[in-house]
């Protein structure tokens, strides 16, 4: 069983969602405490995120994905939600990488 954290903007991401968003988010969650980094499709770093390391579950009919950086402290799994939202010419990912930075 992994831990889920979300990190504050991530958190701010999923307050401006509305309620089906907001469930699959919910679920999406429960899904990661589950089974942790066994899920998720690995990305890449590309000429514009540094994302090697992190992964992905989306929903394509919602149009919606969720960024997080999987870890481990210990015999712990440790999955922290980076951020929430749409794939919308790749700003999900512009933003995955802006909080990456941040967060060095």
């Amino acid at each position: 069983m992994a831990e889920v954290f979300f990190w504050k903007e991530a958190g701010r991401d999923y307050k401006k969602l509305d309620g089906a968003l907001k469930q699959w988010v919910n679920t999406a969650e429960d899904r990661l405490k589950k089974r942790g980094s066994e899920i998720g499709k690995d990305l890449g770093n590309t000429t514009y995120s540094k994302l090697a390391g992190f992964k992905e579950l989306k929903n394509q009919k919602l149009g919606i994905r969720l960024i997080f950086k999987p870890c481990k402290d210990g015999s712990i799994e440790i999955i922290e939600i980076v951020a929430i939202g749409r794939r919308a010419d790749d700003e999900i990912f512009f933003t995955a990488e802006k909080r990456r930075k941040n967060h060095l």
